[in-house]
């Protein structure tokens, strides 16, 4: 990451940039023509969502499948969300182990595949997540790996919430995944969408932040293109934020594709530009106000 001048330049913006293969999830199937078309667009890094439909992110085998048909085309796997993998309804110490087991096996076909951040979503933050969070954090001491939790719009679940479980395990590769779309205060309003609100954010998750989803926002609806009409995201103030910060991960867009969103491909690409574009206006109009 540059720390050259005031902001980040396109040029880092792309090379932190990955997309989530949500954008095809439910319609259309991970092959050929959708890697072609990430890849035409100049997508190289994507963010892998669960989907036993299509591979089996706890088979090396079947990943192995996966990781080839995508370096085929350039894109690099790094990262998995294992959205559909939780810690809900385990009862027993034999039941936990065998979760325990299953995310460790997701975790290392995605070190095999060249990538670094595993998350979840995690549920209740209770003292089972905690016991199987702290296995998983020794399993992947010495590497580069991180294992996240992220946010959720639900009580329990909010940013507060998901730091406290994290000071309470306290480990540096434990951290947290910022979903800006299931971002609420207690007025029901998403901070990420007004001014003050990505600041005071992105400062309460401190040194714990090391994911972020983003995506557009559009009267109360997340998951949209970037950037698209009416999406009330604070975008500048966001991306300042991280830069202040030094927030050291991927830049990860994780809008919806097909059926419900046309041309997310082409608006997550386009996505560096018109950030560094908004940064570049704020300046220029700085600059003519001190002539």
């Amino acid at each position: 990451m540059s720390r050259q001048g005031q902001f980040y330049t396109t040029d880092d913006l792309k090379s932190r940039q990955s997309m989530s293969t949500v954008v095809f999830w439910k319609y259309r199937p991970i092959g050929e023509r959708a890697l072609e078309e990430l890849a035409r667009h100049g997508i190289k890094r994507v963010e892998l969502l669960e989907s036993p439909e299509q591979f089996d992110m706890s088979d090396a085998l079947s990943m192995k499948y996966v990781g080839e048909l995508f370096r085929g085309f350039g894109i690099e796997v790094v990262a998995y969300h294992a959205h559909m993998t939780n810690f809900s309804n385990l009862d027993t110490e034999i039941k936990r182990k065998a979760r325990v087991d299953f995310c460790k096996r997701q975790i290392d076909t995605m070190a095999e595949l060249g990538g670094s951040v595993w998350g979840t979503h995690a549920q209740e933050t209770d003292d089972i997540l905690l016991a199987c969070y702290a296995e998983l954090a020794r399993h992947i001491e010495g590497t580069g790996v991180v294992i996240l939790v992220e946010n959720f719009k639900e009580a329990g679940l909010w940013v507060e919430d998901r730091l406290a479980f994290l000071d309470r395990l306290d480990h540096p590769q434990v951290g947290m995944i910022l979903d800006i779309g299931h971002v609420r205060d207690h007025d029901g309003v998403n901070p990420m969408t007004v001014p003050g609100g990505p600041t005071r954010v992105i400062t309460q998750c401190r040194r714990r932040l090391r994911h972020v989803h983003l995506h557009g926002f559009i009267g109360g609806v997340d998951h949209f293109p970037p950037f698209a009409e009416g999406d009330t995201i604070q975008w500048l103030e966001l991306f300042r934020m991280l830069y202040a910060t030094g927030y050291p991960g991927y830049f990860n867009f994780e809008s919806k594709g097909e059926p419900k969103h046309l041309h997310t491909i082409e608006a997550t690409a386009l996505a560096p530009e018109r950030i560094t574009a908004m940064m570049q206006a704020t300046l220029s109009v700085s600059s003519d106000r001190g002539r």
